[in-house]
């Protein structure tokens, strides 16, 4: 794959940059903390909710608070040379500081020369005010997660999620870049040992809606990637992708491509990581992955 820096140069709206007197013009804001859900791959610096599991399963306070503070006001001096904003998390729609600090660059007339990104966990859809402000800007582009199309699934592995919600809120953001809004919807399923059987149907699903996808192979906690499971486990998913009936060849590339990732190495020495971890949350959260994966 292309590494950041090389799609960075090759964006439309950042790859004209002056070396002599160089100016920021691509920024990505990891406003806060502040999310609502407790996504197993995720931690405590990215949502305060998993902040006391942290401090519970590995014994020491980490080295950030609780809940982090909002860090984006040193951007607004960036704003006048800004073409490009990446917003990240914790959440980030549900944070008040990144929409008055759009309001800002509508109000100095800049955000017509800029692109927005996002990466959305789907559960909260903007309000029309916000939709509104939206408009003003060059382009949005709305990096979406879902990670399983089976509800029980995305539920276990994005713990506090609405399934229902989040699948009305995909086909929502679908509608308006069709409709509405100077917008672009990626999908970026988190692959990892908790969803990857059932990769196919959730891409599938996705490609049926014409959004186009990313699947990610997690790479941290490295006890969660596919590379962990034993050989016969990753047989049975490769066995399934091959004979998947796939509608879609884009879909079967992202599958196949996932595949080839999980049996480039061997790291089933964490296994016993990943059963301690898992079992740590099941007690925790009321769940169960004996139950969810019989499979």
């Amino acid at each position: 794959k292309k590494s950041l820096r090389e799609r960075v140069n090759a964006n439309v709206a950042t790859k004209n940059y002056n070396l002599v007197d160089p100016k920021i013009t691509y920024l990505e804001l990891a406003i806060s903390n502040d999310c609502n859900l407790m996504c197993r791959m995720c931690l405590g610096r990215y949502s305060w909710k998993l902040y006391d599991e942290e401090i519970e399963y590995y014994g020491k306070i980490p080295t950030y608070e609780k809940k982090t503070r909002s860090n984006i006001d040193c951007a607004y001096e960036l704003l006048p040379d800004l073409k490009y904003i990446k917003f990240t998390g914790g959440e980030p729609l549900m944070i008040k500081e990144h929409w008055e600090f759009l309001q800002e660059a509508v109000d100095k007339d800049y955000a017509k020369d800029i692109t927005l990104n996002y990466s959305t966990n789907c559960t909260i859809f903007p309000k029309d005010k916000h939709i509104e402000l939206w408009k003003e800007f060059k382009k949005i582009e709305m990096a979406v997660s879902l990670d399983s199309i089976v509800e029980s699934e995305n539920i276990y592995q994005r713990h506090l999620t609405d399934h229902k919600v989040a699948l009305k809120t995909i086909k929502k953001y679908s509608e308006l870049s069709k409709n509405t809004l100077r917008m672009h919807v990626l999908a970026r399923p988190t692959v990892t040992i908790m969803n990857v059987y059932t990769l196919p149907e959730t891409v599938e699903w996705l490609e049926e809606l014409e959004i186009s996808t990313n699947p990610s192979h997690l790479t941290n906690p490295e006890w969660q990637s596919v590379t962990v499971l034993p050989i016969h486990t990753k047989q049975k998913i490769k066995e399934k992708y091959e004979n998947f009936d796939f509608k879609s060849s884009k879909a079967k590339s992202h599958c196949m491509y996932i595949v080839n990732y999980m049996m480039s190495k061997d790291d089933s020495h964490l296994l016993d990581e990943f059963i301690r971890h898992t079992d740590f949350l099941d007690k925790k959260r009321g769940q169960s992955f004996r139950e969810q994966y019989p499979y």
